[in-house]
């Protein structure tokens, strides 16, 4: 039997899908282990372990910005899923071209204002471990490109829907 084609092939869009599903983990855990060490450093009195606070605001941050990338990606973003379930094929591509030109301009609005932050800010240190805030700052840049090529590979697969509903009709 040929095992070839047991074996999952993934495309490009598909590692960066798992990749960023894969630092969301990896933001998690540091942020589980941070909070941990700092809840038991409290409860046994120990010191030295301020920097744990920020350690885990910092990946609750990454968190949350790669969440959002997540979910859009998984296409689970539910700001029009009440409406886009009920209505009709017309209607549905409508709403999505809507959420694909909302979302476009959303991530460059996220791209703008993430990188005059950065540019003003980026190597000013944070409070306990004088990391720089670029490291928090990046999360803003990489949501808005991350967003802005989603919603850019989308709206033309939602206009060829337009149009092949027209074609199928008779309509040119």
């Amino acid at each position: 039997m040929d095992m070839s084609s047991k074996v999952p092939s993934f495309g490009g869009r598909e590692r960066l899908r798992l990749f960023f599903q894969f630092m969301s983990v990896v933001a998690f855990v540091v942020m589980f282990g941070s909070t941990l060490l700092s809840v038991i450093a409290r409860y046994f009195g120990f010191g030295g372990a301020e920097w744990s606070f920020e350690v885990a605001s910092i990946a609750f941050i990454w968190i949350t910005f790669i969440g959002v990338v997540n979910a859009e990606a998984a296409k689970t973003n539910v700001a029009f899923e009440a409406i886009n379930q009920g209505s009709p094929p017309k209607l549905k591509a409508l709403f999505d071209l809507i959420a694909a030109i909302v979302l476009l301009t959303m991530g460059v609005a996220f791209l703008i204002s993430g990188w005059a932050v950065w540019q003003r800010s980026w190597m000013v240190p944070t409070s306990v471990l004088r990391l720089p805030t670029g490291v928090i700052t990046a999360t803003v840049l990489i949501l808005g490109l991350s967003v802005t090529c989603i919603a850019i590979s989308r709206i033309p697969n939602i206009l060829a829907s337009f149009r092949g509903k027209r074609e199928k009709a008779g309509i040119a």
